[in-house]
Formats: structure tokens, C-alpha cells, sequence
């Protein structure tokens, strides 16, 4: 007589498949654990239920998720092949339609970027800080916006806020020639000549990696300040 196998199926009738009971001997559970789930069968019944629940939901939602994305990402595209008013009016259109998307933070950052193309340096400013409000302080966006902040700012005759943006560029790692550049030219714009010079030579013993064509612009204009003084 062949030994029997514990993993070996019971026959079941179709018909209880369905149900908890055929479930169970179709798992073939020990009796403990037999007797247990049918001591407690109507709370085991609504924890599969929820499970069940839980599983379809999450399954739709990562359906609508994705065709979010998808059509938040399209419509970003589409709106960023105009130009002008045509383009912010698309791309505010993508803000509203597909809100906590990247594709509605993008949208964000372009319409600065194009009101300060058009001059609106004021409206561009202020989208620029909406989108600074929006994002973590960790986040690899901060730079870019501290750029749009602090030159929108100078553009609008902003100084002190421009220099104060200016001067935290000075400190991160791959904007170092934007910062120091950028207070400079804010000095020499407020007359701070003493404070412009003393910014440029910062900037030629501070910035190794600074471009050659760079630095002897920076050299002509602390040659160019002493000439004046």
C-alpha cells in the first residue's frame, strides 16, 4: 500500500469550492487550526472579504494612476510646443486638470520661465516661490528655482532678495559660478564697488573649476573696478 502524502488533495465536490469549509479541507490544515477558523468562520470570512477588497481597489487605483500620468505627461508636451500666453494658459490647464503630478509641477516651472521670457519678472517671481512653497528643501529642483527667484528678483529691481538667493547659490555644489557672479553684479549695480571687488576675488581663489574664459572676464572686471577707484 503506497504511503499517503500529506501535500495529496481530497476529492471536493465542485459546488464547495466556494465556500470556507471546502477551502479548508482543500488545504488540509491541521485540525487545530481547522477548529479554530471554524470557531471564528464569520470573522475569517470578512477579513478574506476585505482582503479581497483591499486587492481590487489597489489594482484600479495603480490603473488610474498610471493613466494619469500618462495623459498629465501628453499634455505637458503639448502645451510646452506653444509659445507666449497660448503657452501659460495650456500649462496652468495642466496644473488644474492633473494636480500632484510631476507633470503639474513642471507645468509650474515652465510658466515662470516663460512669463520672465515675456518680462513679467513680478508674476514670474511669485510662481517661482509657489513652486519653492510646493517641494521638499532636499529636493534637486531647489537650485533651479533659487535661480529663477534671484534673477526674476534682480530683473524686478529687487536687490536685497536677489542677493540674499545669490548668496546661498554661492554655497551649492554646481551653482557656485551663478552665485558669486550674481552678488557681484548686484554689488556693482547698487555702487558697492569695495563689495563687488571683494566677491570677484572670491570667486578667482574659491572656484577651481571655473572656466578659464570665465575667470579672465572676472580678472577684466576686478581690473575694471580698481581702474575706476
Amino acid at each position: 500500500m503506497a504511503k499517503e502524502n500529506i501535500f495529496d488533495k481530497e476529492w471536493v465536490d465542485e459546488r464547495d469550492k466556494n465556500n470556507l469549509e471546502g477551502l479548508l479541507e482543500q488545504l488540509n490544515l491541521p485540525p487545530a487550526v481547522v477548529k479554530l477558523v471554524r470557531e471564528h468562520k464569520r470573522a475569517v470570512q470578512i477579513v478574506i472579504g476585505v482582503l479581497i477588497a483591499a486587492v481590487v481597489v489597489w489594482s484600479l487605483y495603480g490603473s488610474y494612476r498610471d493613466n494619469r500620468i500618462e495623459k498629465s505627461t501628453e499634455a505637458l508636451a503639448a502645451a510646452l510646443e506653444l509659445e507666449g500666453q497660448q503657452m501659460i494658459d495650456q500649462l496652468n490647464e495642466v496644473e488644474r486638470s492633473y494636480p500632484g503630478t510631476d507633470a503639474a509641477l513642471w507645468a509650474r516651472i515652465n510658466t515662470a520661465q516663460e512669463l520672465s521670457k515675456t518680462g513679467r519678472m513680478e508674476d514670474a517671481n511669485r510662481t517661482y516661490k509657489d513652486v519653492r512653497d510646493e517641494i521638499s528643501t532636499s529636493s534637486i529642483l531647489q537650485p533651479l528655482v533659487m535661480v529663477g527667484i534671484a534673477q526674476t528678483a534682480e530683473a524686478s529691481g529687487n536687490f536685497d532678495e536677489s542677493s540674499g538667493e545669490y548668496q546661498k547659490l554661492m554655497e551649492i555644489q554646481g551653482y557656485e559660478d551663478i552665485g558669486f557672479l550674481g552678488l557681484g553684479r548686484i554689488h556693482e549695480l547698487e555702487g558697492e564697488t569695495a563689495k563687488a571687488l571683494e566677491v570677484y576675488e572670491r570667486y578667482l581663489t574659491e572656484i577651481d573649476t571655473a572656466p578659464v574664459l570665465q575667470k579672465r572676464l572676472v580678472e577684466e572686471k576686478i581690473a575694471s573696478i580698481k581702474a575706476a577707484q
